[in-house]
């Protein structure tokens, strides 16, 4: 009876594992052929440090210390003619390339031409004039019956003009002394251009580098989605599994093949918009560097930050000397009611012009002062000071607002470190725990224990945890740089 029984069973086994692998193969010919991609491993929990005070003084980029050793994708494949573009070159790339400095280089070197006319305006001037007449006759007078020429056919005269301004100097002067300053706004102009793009390019990378773990940690999801998958069309077609649950499995894989076309056209247009923000052409081939330099975080004291960043910031002494530049324009409205005063010397000579005593040339020397006052313009004077008043208080409650801006700005961008410095030790906790918890599911689903929608929550929340951790390693080097740029730093460091 034994021999009986045991026999039986084996007939059973070998009838399912029959099946069990011929539905594997007819599965496997009706699914896609997506690539199998490893799931993403997690390195041990890296060591952290004490948190170190900043210095009196000096600038201070962030908080705490923390490490980061976990690798979440193998490294990224290089195509034949491909180079491997790291953090700090697209950083150098989009410094030198961006259209945006180049703008600033022009207007600087504009305003130092224009900088340099000005001043040329407090020396004296030189004038050369000419006049040509031709006349249709010879003018003549009759002299004791004799015909003398007073004015030929033609007449040629010249003259030289020196003129030096007296009075016209103030404003003249206060004219340089604006221009010196607009110079100096323009300046700090290119300098805070360089910086953003600078900031511009490390923000570009890291995108591109989240969008592209994301598709790496998509792909590894859907495999696993495709795996479940098959193994619960076997055991639909041997009857093992009920339909509602077999559904779950497939509607779980269809997610995940969406999840990935999204997560793929997500890394398509971030790689768009790193290679605009670095000018590179169609033609140049690059592949991200895996894996993402760790900052060196530091306690910060954000009121010191702040005095950091209010002598440090480039828009913010810009907007200091626009309100100095303000003061100016108003100066110079006033100068409208001064009289003009100009001393002048001026050569004049006639070429060969015939005269009545028969001279063919002759100059004549001779200086003086002239002066020149408008007395009555209809107002327009008044309005021009009283408008160049207005600008001035513009100009003044702009810096203002900006002041206020900066002291935001480095809150902001210290407490959303701080926060984003948690949420990776959190993340890096969270996918130890995911990834444990999906192992024990696993068992515990082919064990009966639980039902086909608990496994396909457990292996979705690993992957949102993996989404999570890629998200909070690049938000934290995001605040990293986005701190420097609050405190006024030219271009991002680690």
């Amino acid at each position: 009876m034994r021999a009986l029984s045991s026999l039986l069973s084996l007939a059973l086994l070998s009838s399912l594992l029959a099946v069990s692998a011929k539905a594997q193969t007819e599965t496997e010919s009706l699914l896609e052929p997506d690539p199998a991609v490893a799931a993403p491993k997690t390195a041990d929990a890296p060591s952290e440090a004490a948190p170190v005070s900043a210095p009196a003084g000096e600038q201070a980029p962030a908080m705490a210390p923390t490490g980061d050793q976990t690798e979440l994708s193998p490294p990224a494949q290089v195509v034949g003619g491909s180079r491997v573009l790291t953090l700090a070159e697209a950083i150098e790339r989009a410094m030198s390339r961006s259209f945006s400095v180049a703008q600033a280089e022009a207007a600087r070197d504009a305003q130092k031409e224009a900088r340099r006319a000005a001043l040329s305006n407090l020396g004296p001037n030189a004038r050369v004039l000419y006049n040509e007449a031709h006349f249709e006759d010879a003018q003549t007078v009759n002299f004791n019956n004799n015909l003398l020429v007073t004015r030929g056919k033609v007449s040629k005269t010249g003259s030289l003009i020196v003129t030096q301004p007296i009075t016209g100097l103030y404003g003249y002067i206060e004219a340089s002394r604006a221009s010196g300053l607009q110079a100096e706004i323009t300046e700090e102009g290119l300098r805070k251009a360089k910086a953003d793009a600078g900031f511009s390019g490390a923000q570009a990378f890291l995108n591109a580098y989240g969008a592209q773990e994301q598709v790496t940690i998509s792909e590894a999801s859907m495999a696993a989605a495709k795996s479940a998958f098959h193994d619960a069309t076997v055991m639909n077609r041997v009857g093992r599994i009920n339909q509602a649950d077999f559904l779950k499995f497939q509607l779980a894989y269809t997610q995940a093949q969406t999840r990935n076309a999204q997560a793929k056209a997500s890394r398509s247009v971030a790689m768009a918009v790193l290679r605009q923000t670095l000018q590179m052409p169609p033609e140049e081939t690059i592949t991200l560097q895996p894996g993402l330099p760790s900052p060196k975080l530091t306690a910060v004291a954000v009121e010191e930050a702040i005095q950091t960043a209010t002598k440090n910031r480039p828009d913010l002494k810009q907007a200091e000397m626009s309100a100095e530049y303000a003061s100016f324009a108003k100066k110079l409205a006033y100068t409208d009611f001064i009289p003009t005063v100009d001393l002048f010397g001026q050569l004049d000579r006639n070429f060969g012009e015939l005269t009545a005593l028969g001279g063919n040339e002759k100059d004549v020397k001779y200086y003086g002062v002239k002066m020149q006052w408008t007395f009555w313009n209809n107002g327009a004077s008044v309005f021009k000071v009283r408008e160049a008043a207005a600008n001035t208080r513009r100009a003044d409650a702009a810096y203002a607002a900006a002041k206020d801006g900066v002291r935001i700005d480095v809150i902001q961008a210290v407490e959303n470190l701080q926060a984003a410095s948690e949420s990776l030790k959190q993340a890096e906790a969270g996918i130890k725990q995911a990834e444990e918890a999906y192992r024990i599911d696993e068992v515990r689903y082919k064990n009966g224990g639980i039902t086909a929608s608990d496994r396909i929550l457990s292996e979705s929340t690993k992957s949102t945890v993996q989404g999570q951790y890629v998200s909070a390693r690049t938000q934290l080097l995001s605040w990293y740089f986005e701190l420097q740029r609050a405190l006024g730093q030219e271009k991002p460091t680690l």
